[in-house]
């Protein structure tokens, strides 16, 4: 037989495979091999501050799935990090010194379809639990999660855009991903904010890149730590997004808004991002291709940057 039959033949298997298994040619899933010690962790576990991780809202990602690493992360950190099902109220926050969101979904509405993931008892519980003192940490990535957790956010005033957000001039040509974006010193996406500079030389910031997420709009009450340059363009189909089309169409211009907002509310304290696999460990697979998708991609410091973020909100720095 030859070569070239050879291949065909495998080419074949793998197809066919892949049409009765695409569990096993397209998946995402935690990657547990990475890198997630703490080098001197920051709490003591024996009076450690508790973490509070929603799970009651069809959440895309749990902290027992996809955000396993983050989880892990933080615990090796020293933090006491819970999940919690069920709506969100006054009892359900009580003792909690973080409450992170990640990826809500909308619930359906028999009668107008699809609704936000959040009630307006469950806003109320959450914003006045932040001026009393609690932090949080709401994220949000592209459609269907942005306008999910969109009424949370407006009532915080930022608005959330649920498309795909392309920068020309956050992309690096060597990665070859319009909806990758990296935010560097050099390229002036790392706004002004002591989580980029932290407590310690060794906890600044220089690189963090994001994979694929939406963008937010925000007032000056706000403080925009990735920042999108004035080339953002935001995609309403993530297809047109892959190839950043150039029809007028397909996109809008997004020029002062931001991926990482941050701001103090009340006697609380808030970040809100765009953008969710930069925060974990994630391998990613479609079909004969396997890739890192968050703080175990190379060359990046997102990593210490999601230990500046929940340090800060933690109240350890200004």
């Amino acid at each position: 037989m030859s070569k070239r039959k050879i291949i065909i033949i495998l080419v074949i298997v793998t197809i066919l495979l892949c049409a009765t298994s695409l569990v096993t040619c397209v998946y995402q899933r935690a990657d547990m091999k990475t890198d997630m010690s703490v080098g001197i962790p920051k709490f003591d576990p024996a009076n450690s501050p508790i973490v509070l991780f929603d799970a009651g809202h069809n959440n895309f990602h749990g902290i027992h799935t996809t955000f396993e690493p983050f989880a892990t992360l933080l615990k090796n950190d020293g933090v006491t990090i819970k999940e919690h099902e069920g709506l969100i109220n006054e009892i359900a926050l009580k003792n909690t010194d973080l409450f992170i969101i990640a990826n809500a979904t909308a619930s359906e509405d028999k009668v107008s379809g699809l609704k936000g993931a959040f009630t307006e008892s469950e806003i109320n519980a959450v914003t006045d639990w932040i001026r009393n003192g609690g932090s949080l940490l709401l994220i949000a990535d592209h459609d269907p999660f942005g306008s999910a957790a969109s009424d949370l956010a407006t009532a915080m005033g930022v608005g959330m855009t649920n498309v795909w957000t392309v920068d020309t001039l956050r992309l690096n040509p060597e990665i070859g991903r319009n909806t990758w974006l990296e935010y560097t010193q050099e390229n002036s996406g790392l706004g002004q904010h002591s989580i980029l500079q932290a407590d310690s030389p060794n906890s600044a910031i220089k690189r963090v890149i994001t994979f694929t997420g939406q963008s937010l709009s925000f007032d000056s009450t706000w403080i925009s730590i990735l920042q999108l340059s004035h080339s953002a363009q935001n995609y309403y189909t993530r297809a047109d997004a892959k190839i950043a089309s150039d029809d007028p169409s397909t996109y809008f211009v997004v020029p002062t808004q931001s991926q990482l907002i941050a701001r103090k509310y009340g006697d609380g304290r808030i970040i809100i991002a765009g953008e969710a696999a930069m925060f974990t460990a994630q391998e990613a697979r479609v079909f004969l291709k396997t890739f890192h998708v968050g703080f175990n991609y190379q060359g990046y410091d997102n990593k210490k940057f999601v230990l500046n973020i929940i340090h800060w909100l933690l109240f350890e720095f200004d």
